[in-house]
């Protein structure tokens, strides 16, 4: 048992060591597009409406995409998406996962013609959407990570690792 649980903390260390800089590495700010299509809003974290709805009032895109859930747990979203404003477009994934994100907003990209779409997502997770973006559609793809509290990101980072995996070998297919 002793053994097991040494090298369940040793396996745990080195995916924070190459996770940190993998995951946390990103200077979004200086990689953002003028004049980009749509700023998306990828759902799983409060911090990424805010951040998009400003990146859209700064001028980045004139669309902002919201990606919502049909319950309507996430007040902001759904207030956003009752108020039918030209500039925000809501989508409901199904499956409600990164890969369901990337398969509606392809769709969506498809039929507006859109060349750059920047997702909005929180700072762990940028690497993983844009992977799965990149593969799903025929767009420029740049993203925005939003910083998230010290606890989700110590617990997104292990996370993190389980759901590249997932994307990369189970979910390849957009």
């Amino acid at each position: 048992m002793r053994r097991f649980l040494i090298a369940c903390a040793i396996v745990l260390g080195l995916g924070y060591v190459i996770g940190i800089p993998l995951f946390l590495r990103h200077s979004d700010d200086d990689s953002l597009p003028k004049g980009a299509d749509a700023v998306v809003a990828l759902a799983g974290s409060d911090n990424t409406l805010p951040a998009a709805q400003t990146l859209v009032g700064g001028g980045i895109a004139p669309t902002l995409v919201v990606s919502a859930e049909r319950n309507g747990n996430d007040k902001a979203r759904a207030r956003a998406c009752r108020a039918k404003s030209d500039d925000v477009v809501c989508i409901y994934a199904g499956p409600y996962s990164s890969v369901g994100e990337a398969q509606a907003i392809s769709q969506l990209a498809k039929r507006r013609n859109w060349d750059t779409v920047v997702l909005v997502t929180s700072d762990y997770e940028t690497f993983r959407a844009e992977r799965s973006f990149r593969r799903c559609g025929d767009f420029r793809v740049a993203t925005y990570g939003v910083d998230e509290p010290w606890w989700r990101t110590v617990i997104g980072i292990p996370l993190e690792w389980v759901k590249l995996a997932v994307t990369e070998t189970v979910r390849r297919n957009c």
